[in-house]
């Protein structure tokens, strides 16, 4: 089963408010983990997965917990430096992987590794400038709740090193869908800030 989620500009909310879809389990709106203050963002995007190419769960995603890997290339668009420190950054593509214990209530013990390309133009055309290497930075914590989607990402190397990456679904999901269905992959629309520290 694959859950849709809606899409929209994240701009529009450092705009508004002053201020990474990837999950483990069924995605939720996330917040708390976002910086307020839009002067300690480096780089805020709209994010998708790729057409036709949903994130994939294996094994799906049930109502008990056990060892899951979750797979996919997600696009980064419409990239915005609120602090100005990035502002050559427009859209990337990422590869990311991640495996840990989860279920449709949670997930710990995640881990995992991604690979960013970015590129100055819109939709990634042009030559790469830059690339970044990705790891989860906290690998043993309990990494999941509905408010935080995603584990924070560290930039380990390259573009935006020492960085951290906080995702964020757009909207909340019919997750009840997940326990008594399965949930094999994920689709949809998220936002992405990246902020300094790690």
């Amino acid at each position: 089963m694959t859950i849709p989620l809606r899409r929209t500009r994240y701009r529009r909310r450092i705009l508004a408010a002053g201020t990474a879809a990837m999950t483990l389990t069924a995605l939720g709106s996330a917040s708390a983990a976002v910086p307020r203050n839009s002067a300690m963002i480096s780089l805020t995007c709209d994010g998708h997965t790729a057409p036709r190419s949903p994130v994939a769960i294996s094994p799906p995603l049930g109502i008990r917990s056990r060892h899951t890997t979750v797979r996919g290339t997600l696009l980064l668009d419409h990239c915005f430096s609120p602090d100005g420190s990035a502002d050559r950054l427009r859209s990337a593509a990422v590869d990311l992987g991640l495996s840990g214990t989860a279920s449709c209530s949670g997930a710990h013990d995640v881990t995992g590794s991604g690979y960013v390309t970015w590129y100055a133009t819109p939709d990634r055309t042009g030559r790469p400038v830059g690339r970044s290497t990705l790891g989860v930075r906290r690998p043993h914590a309990d990494t999941w709740s509905a408010a935080t989607p995603l584990p924070a990402i560290a930039v380990r190397t390259g573009t935006l090193a020492g960085h951290t990456v906080t995702v964020g679904a757009v909207g909340t999901p019919a997750a009840l869908h997940c326990s008594t269905r399965g949930l094999r992959s994920l689709s949809g629309a998220f936002w992405v800030t990246v902020h300094p520290g790690s």
